[in-house]
């Protein structure tokens, strides 16, 4: 199932990571490592994983409200979101602007 949810992003971790403070409602937040749901985007210790972090901070502000989409939960058990910033799908932005590849 897909959730959609409010969040406030706290920091961007790394091109495909940002840690979300998730509005659950009824005055509820869950905050989280969330993973940008369908892409890949180069490890940290790579050059193009600090560029792929650079570019994804220029999209996504801390304390930026965004709109979340929750498709379901990764292997370590992050929430695996899509992120929608002013109606831009960033998942798909970080993709075209190749920053991150499609999974």
């Amino acid at each position: 199932m897909m959730y959609n949810y409010k969040a406030v992003v706290n920091r961007v971790v790394d091109g495909d990571t940002v840690n979300l403070q998730i509005d659950l409602g009824f005055r509820l937040s869950y905050t989280a490592n969330c993973r940008m749901a369908g892409i890949n985007a180069p490890e940290m210790s790579e050059d193009a994983g600090r560029q792929s972090k650079a570019a994804l901070m220029e999209h996504l502000q801390v304390g930026q409200v965004v709109d979340i989409v929750s498709t379901g939960l990764d292997k370590y058990g992050r929430p695996l979101v899509i992120v929608k910033a002013n109606g831009t799908d960033i998942n798909i932005k970080m993709i075209t602007q190749g920053f991150a590849v499609k999974m």
